[in-house]
């Protein structure tokens, strides 16, 4: 049963704006840039697919005809899709198909387990899975534990053989009406209760996200915008999709490969690089670029961490003509947020921004009763827009905890300097950033409880030279005086949890910290994870 919010979406699209939704958008493109390259990502053959926009809308408005006719997809249906980036065409033909139907995507992280795909996918409703054969027997196995199982498409299978087969034959026909305050997607995200949310993003809001990054990254008709973000994620989908679309670039999805990323930057013409710090500094390790063939680059961006010293001057010897910009965002915001220009790359070093992503958006610095802090205190971060979520999909009580009176309280605490710029101090919300993956830590925490060895267990984050952050799990277990194999506890949580939220560093403690009431003090364990950092882990 779909339950709504009585909460109305903080800010309306701005009026003035046109296309206002996705569908319109990429028509828009289409006729106004027909041979222009609008996406270049790998395909199912195995290597990268130019589509113009012209045979990006083609493609999608064929898709969407057979996704009504053979399967009664429906506007406001739920249509889930668990491509990764190496079906990066085929989820960016879905993503606008099922815009174009006016019915809701719902991406999936191809990594998650059974259980957390079967809970997206009963949790959502979904009428239709797209997947891939690779993943046959994990998402098999979550459709077995589903009363009302979706129909499924494998685009590698005999199923996806058969709809390309159909769509080649299907009419082009117009995107049905849509308006922006038409549900777009659904992402999942993990949550502080360990259950992930459903943050449900509507084509004005995502749109509004898009739009504002392309005015941050001063994107222009034929330029291109390249990242190996995860095309499952409001980042791939919204903030760097959306942005290029609306500025008319291409957008380049990266099938990660450090290798790779510099002769794909050269021959895509890459004008802006979005990626994690890691990322970054995989790509440096294995090779160097020439800057005859990549003098068109100008901005590298960079979230999810701060980027180290060291890495911005290695960055800044290596790429002398571009500039280096740090954002900050949040799914929850479309993904919206703040962003520290080029200018202020190493003389703000360590701050996350100054500047609102863009004049549709403003940002605070607040304490609990909702004031302003004042220069150099601490506090919540809140922003408000129009790209900000509609509400968390079957939660009540969550959105209005989040979205209050028009903002949306993110649950980070930052520092605000005398000059307007902020520096991430850290989280409300118990999650944990790895590699630009959210964790929840609670998630990790009550599986590993489930282990029978296991009586208490903490998770934090600690640094990670590459990653940004991975995780830490402190464990209490009962018998005190037994040996315990580290090695098979991890293997108890990978039963469960994606490999990405699987703790490799488990230390086992006699006792966790707390505060008088007996709350575990994860300050101090993050404190204690960061000393620990370089230390070796033993096995067991």
């Amino acid at each position: 049963m779909e339950v709504t919010v009585d909460v109305e979406p903080p800010h309306p699209f701005p009026a003035e704006l046109q296309p206002d939704t996705v569908s319109a958008l990429l028509d828009r493109r289409a006729d106004e840039q027909p041979e222009a390259p609008g996406l270049v990502a790998v395909s199912q053959a195995r290597t990268y697919r130019t589509l113009a926009f012209e045979t990006w809308r083609l493609e999608a408005a064929q898709l969407a005809q057979v996704l009504a006719h053979d399967y009664g997809v429906r506007p406001q249906d739920r249509v889930a899709w668990m491509l990764g980036n190496s079906h990066g065409t085929e989820a960016m033909v879905v993503y606008h198909a099922v815009a174009r139907l006016g019915a809701v995507n719902v991406p999936i992280n191809n990594r998650l387990t059974p259980r957390e795909i079967a809970h997206i996918l009963g949790h959502s409703e979904a009428r239709v899975l797209i997947a891939t054969e690779r993943e046959r027997d994990t998402f098999g196995a979550a459709l077995a534990g589903l009363p009302a199982p979706p129909a499924t498409i494998v685009v590698d299978g005999a199923e996806g053989t058969a709809l390309r087969g159909r769509t080649r034959q299907a009419a082009e026909a117009p995107a049905r009406p849509v308006s922006p305050t038409d549900d777009l997607c659904l992402v999942y995200t993990s949550g502080t209760t360990g259950t992930p949310k459903g943050v449900l993003h509507t084509h004005g809001s995502a749109l509004a996200a898009g739009l504002q990054w392309a005015d941050a990254f001063r994107l222009t008709a034929g330029e291109a915008l390249q990242s190996p973000f995860p095309i499952f994620g409001g980042g791939a989908l919204h903030f760097n999709s959306l942005s290029a679309l609306w500025a008319g670039a291409a957008f380049v999805l990266e099938d990660f490969d450090p290798a790779d990323t510099l002769r794909l930057m050269a021959s895509s013409g890459t004008s802006v690089y979005v990626a994690v710090p890691g990322v970054y500094q995989l790509v440096l390790n294995v090779s160097r670029p020439d800057p005859d063939r990549l003098r068109r680059v100008r901005i590298l961006d960079y979230g999810g961490a701060s980027m180290t010293p060291v890495l911005i001057e290695e960055l800044r010897r290596t790429f002398p003509w571009a500039g280096l910009m740090q954002t900050y965002g949040l799914t929850e915001a479309g993904p919206g947020g703040i962003y520290l220009p080029e200018e202020y790359a190493v003389a703000r070093l360590g701050s996350v921004g100054n500047r609102a992503m863009g004049r549709y958006t403003r940002f605070r610095v607040v304490h609990p009763d909702g004031t302003d802090v004042g220069p150099g205190e601490t506090g919540e971060f809140i922003l408000t827009g129009p790209s900000l979520m509609k509400e968390y999909y079957k939660d009540t009580a969550a959105t209005r905890s989040a979205l209050r009176d028009g903002w949306l309280w993110t649950g980070d605490i930052v520092r605000i300097d005398e000059a307007g710029f902020v520096y991430h101090v850290d989280r409300r919300k118990d999650l944990v950033v790895r590699g630009g993956y959210n964790i929840s830590s609670v998630e990790v925490e009550a599986v590993l409880t489930q282990h029978p060895l296991v009586v208490e267990a903490a998770v934090v984050a600690k640094p990670h030279r590459v990653l940004g952050e991975d995780l830490k799990a402190f464990i209490t277990v009962r018998p005190e005086d037994v040996p315990v194999d580290l090695d098979a506890i991890r293997a108890h949580c990978a039963a469960s949890l994606a490999d990405f939220k699987v703790p490799r560093d488990i230390e086992v403690v006699n006792d966790l910290p707390r505060n008088a009431a007996g709350k575990v003090l994860k300050r101090e364990l993050r404190d204690r994870a960061a000393q620990a950092v370089d230390r070796p882990q033993a096995s067991s």
